[in-house]
């Protein structure tokens, strides 16, 4: 089962996974949500359009899926470990908890 292959991270491990430089904070929400309020160390791919933009991210890296409060992300975690991505995982917290 894909939900057992990927941890849900807290923010505290999210800050500190984030001081590796092959770790990619992925942020799911919608390019509206995504301009409202980002993390400039983020990239954005909205959740309805990760399942046919998967390949432009790079296997290697290591992701951190996030959206709004949390829901998005875990679908998109296991978008991405169905699409060969071996290490992926899922914040427990979306942007909300992050201002």
């Amino acid at each position: 089962m894909l939900e057992e292959r990927y941890k849900t991270l807290t923010q505290t491990e999210v800050k500190e996974a984030m001081k590796n430089n092959d770790v990619v904070l992925l942020d799911v929400r919608t390019e509206d949500e995504y301009f409202d309020v980002s993390l400039k160390e983020t990239i954005n791919i909205p959740l309805n359009e990760l399942e046919e933009r998967a390949e432009e991210l790079d296997k290697n890296k290591t992701y951190i899926t996030f959206c709004r409060s949390g829901i998005r992300s875990k679908t998109a975690a296991l978008i991405l470990m169905e699409k060969g991505f071996g290490k992926v995982f899922n914040s427990q917290e979306g942007i909300l908890t992050w201002k």
